[in-house]
């Protein structure tokens, strides 16, 4: 009796150890929600796109519809033009409504949070603890320059879970589970990134094609994966738009050379980022020189991966989470020292094996308390807003205080975004997909002082009553020049011209 007595209580002493066990990835989140929830707002709200999503959540709520033509312009007002990331714009409206910049910190936080504990997850099922953990650490440092309070952000968890049961379909040699289709039905709600989910779809189809063992089994992965990919296409339709959400990435490439004007279309600056090319090189050097080999297909997707980063900036987030994603089952099939049922001898890499294990729900819970309450804290108490940079707030009000906001103005594209939020319809804004190539291309040529006659057509063609541009700009230097027009503010970052009247 005593015996049972004394195993009952070590089985009561081991579940209640295991309900306070710590993880890999729970720690990886708590840590990084912790630190992008900070008093600056930083690296979160440095986007000003972040304010004309929050302001287009504000009309779906006011007019109970979604938008169908632009109403925050005075250049293409009443032109059509859909809210392709409604459901992250109303989510971001929400958080603004609840919590003001700090609550839009903490949803964006808790999304990339959520984001590298799912990545880390993922890859604890294939590769060994301290692996895992640099690919994910690797992915940090490639993405964070695109850690912002955008939809992209809210959509990177769906996008894992999405890319994981593609590739977990090929290596089981199956078709992907229905319930897949979820993830799909979210992120094209979410992100109009989705378009890339079903091409990556068709890709890992083609992979299971080539790796089928016999005619039979190739036949049979061919309809499965069909019926999949026709769902996929079909669920990506079910937005309040239907397919035309797909057709607004059609629209986006169709802008050409005019792309090159906008930052996140740009090719990865590698002097402003040293860190992505060090990791880039790290990793082809440890691919060379251990001799990694992937099947073609596979292979084929880690180059188009590369391509698209190499290519967009933006895109730097895909290849820094799907890549770890998409070689994991092939590093440990070619390594076995690599995967996680591998035994080590040393105590350290036995410690650091242990925390691979799921958490505890008790774990689990204290970590969700305390990022709320700390969530809470900094909501109430930091005082967390955009930084200057972001929203030229002084310029703003002084143009307000002069009674130039019922004016026309011609703004520089990065603050469109504030003027939006602020009531204020703009000359241009972070919409590519509405203005059209021909549109940015001739305004790029505008803010560059190329041509004073072309500039002064312009603001009399539109009727343009004031200017708000950077203050560096060389269009600012034409206006000087330019009758009619004076500068009437200026400070270290942008300077107003009003027209004379």
């Amino acid at each position: 009796m005593a015996v049972i007595s004394g195993l009952s209580h070590y089985g009561e002493e081991h579940r209640l150890r295991a309900t306070w066990n710590l993880s890999w990835p729970l720690i990886a989140g708590l840590v990084i929600f912790l630190f992008l929830m900070n008093a600056s707002g930083l690296p979160l709200l440095a986007d000003p796109d972040t304010h004309w999503h929050i302001a287009v959540g504000d009309w779906i709520l006011a007019n109970r519809a979604m938008p169908h033509v632009d109403t925050f312009s005075f250049t293409f007002s009443g032109q059509p033009w859909i809210a392709k990331e409604w459901l992250s714009q109303l989510l971001l409206t929400a958080a603004y409504h609840a919590g003001g910049w700090g609550g839009v910190t903490a949803l964006a936080a808790a999304a990339v949070a959520a984001t590298f504990t799912i990545l880390l997850r993922l890859l604890l099922r294939d590769l060994k603890a301290p692996v895992a953990i640099l690919f994910a650490a690797a992915a940090l440092v490639m993405m964070e320059p695109h850690f912002l309070a955008r939809p992209h952000v809210l959509a990177f968890p769906v996008t894992l879970i999405w890319i994981a049961g593609l590739v977990r379909a090929v290596e089981e040699r199956r078709a992907p589970h229905p319930l897949l289709l979820l993830a799909m039905l979210a992120w094209a709600n979410l992100h109009g990134g989705f378009t890339l989910g079903i091409l990556m779809a068709g890709a890992f189809a083609l992979d299971a094609l080539v790796d089928a063992r016999d005619a039979v089994e190739r036949k049979a992965l061919f309809l499965g994966w069909l019926k999949f990919g026709v769902a996929s296409v079909l669920v990506a339709c079910v937005t309040p738009y239907g397919p035309e959400s797909i057709l607004v990435t059609v629209r986006i490439f169709s802008l050409g050379d005019a792309l090159s004007s906008i930052a996140e279309w740009k090719p990865p600056n590698f002097q402003s980022q040293p860190m992505q090319e060090l990791i880039l090189l790290i990793a082809l050097y440890l691919a060379l020189s251990r001799g990694v080999k992937l099947p073609l297909v596979r292979l084929l997707i880690v180059l188009g991966l590369t391509h698209l980063f190499l290519r967009y900036a933006r895109n730097a987030e895909l290849l820094a989470t799907f890549l770890p994603l998409v070689i994991a089952p092939v590093l440990a099939r070619q390594f076995p020292s690599l995967r996680p049922d591998a035994i080590s001898e040393n105590a350290l890499m036995r410690r650091i094996a242990a925390l691979a294990r799921p958490a505890g729900s008790g774990a689990v819970a204290a970590a969700f308390a305390f990022a709320i309450v700390f969530a809470t804290g900094m909501i109430r108490f930091a005082g967390i807003t955009p930084p200057e940079q972001v929203v030229p707030q002084a310029a703003l009000d002084y143009a307000r205080d002069n009674s130039l906001l019922k004016g026309r103005v011609f703004n520089s594209w990065n603050y469109g975004g504030p003027l939006i939020h602020a009531g204020i319809p703009t000359f241009i804004d972070g919409r590519g997909e509405l203005y059209g190539g021909d549109f940015i291309t001739r305004y790029s040529h505008l803010t560059g002082g190329r041509g004073s006659e072309s500039l002064e057509k312009t603001l009399d063609e539109y009727r343009i009553e004031w200017t708000l541009l950077d203050k560096d700009w060389p269009a600012n230097k034409l206006l000087e020049q330019l009758p009619g027009w004076r500068r009437a503010y200026g400070d270290d970052q942008v300077t107003i011209f009003v027209r004379e009247r």
